[in-house]
């Protein structure tokens, strides 16, 4: 007989954890994050990674991210929910893919002091809440429509170019100058600051005014809707007599003699 085939099965090989890129431990030292999220570890790639990605973010001190089609709102997001304690300066110049910026509660990015979105194009709705924030600029953001902030201790706010600004609403006990003058479409505008010495802003677009209604008098239509019931009620009052005379009818070849 012949020998029967035996042996080990081979072991299949363990999987690697790739190479880490040295961006990531530069960032980690020095505190700066100037590439794209696209080059931050992805927990979808190793299942480390999500940690590590979060302590690259908390320990910046300054991020730079220029012209990046890959900074989305879901970026922001996720620095607003880390809170990195450090971080002071975030530039996201250009970045054509976000549509909001939401930077809440105060506690949020507790030492940000500087935000910069300057021409986002698609950014529409901005709400900041901070205690440290001292300079904001909006500039050339095209199709911004609503800006809220509460910021008391914002030193500057550049909004040049926003001709889509139509709400805006101003927090800020130490903002000196304000210059609106492009938004020119604009229905609402409160500004708390009253250390502000010099502003310049269009005139308010008025809200447009309701139409009024066009209808015939009131006794008219009374009148009408009463004809109509009685129009109605005198159908159905028809209809019921016609179905009882049909339902006790009774043909003449049976009825009985008088």
């Amino acid at each position: 007989m012949p020998p029967k085939k035996g042996g080990k099965k081979k072991k299949e090989p363990e999987l690697q954890e790739p190479e880490h890129d040295a961006s990531w431990e530069k960032a980690v030292q020095i505190g700066l994050w100037e590439l794209p999220p696209t080059f931050l570890p992805d927990a979808n790639t190793w299942p480390t990674w999500g940690a590590l990605r979060e302590r690259i973010l908390t320990a910046t001190k300054q991020i730079n991210i220029i012209g990046s089609a890959a900074v989305r709102d879901n970026f922001l997001s996720e620095l607003v929910k880390l809170t990195p304690p450090e971080l002071h300066t975030l530039e996201l110049r250009g970045s054509v893919n976000i549509s909001k910026a939401v930077i809440s509660p105060t506690t949020a990015c507790p030492k940000l002091a500087h935000l910069d979105l300057y021409g986002c194009p698609k950014l529409s709705h901005v709400l900041i809440q901070s205690q440290s924030l001292l300079t904001l600029n909006l500039t050339n953001c095209t199709h911004i429509t609503k800006v809220i902030i509460q910021c008391p201790n914002l030193e500057k706010f550049d909004a040049k170019g926003c001709a889509a600004l139509e709400v805006l609403m101003l927090w800020s006990d130490k903002l000196t100058e304000l210059d609106l003058t492009d938004s020119t479409v604009m229905t609402k505008r409160d500004l708390y600051c009253p250390a502000l010495l010099v502003h310049k802003v269009a005139t308010l677009v008025p809200p447009p005014r309701p139409v009024k209604p066009v209808h015939p008098p009131i006794a008219d239509i009374i009148r009408d809707q009463r004809h109509d019931a009685e129009e109605e009620k005198g159908q159905m009052e028809q209809e019921f007599r016609n179905s009882a005379e049909t339902k006790t009818m009774i043909p003449a070849m049976w009825r009985p003699l008088a």
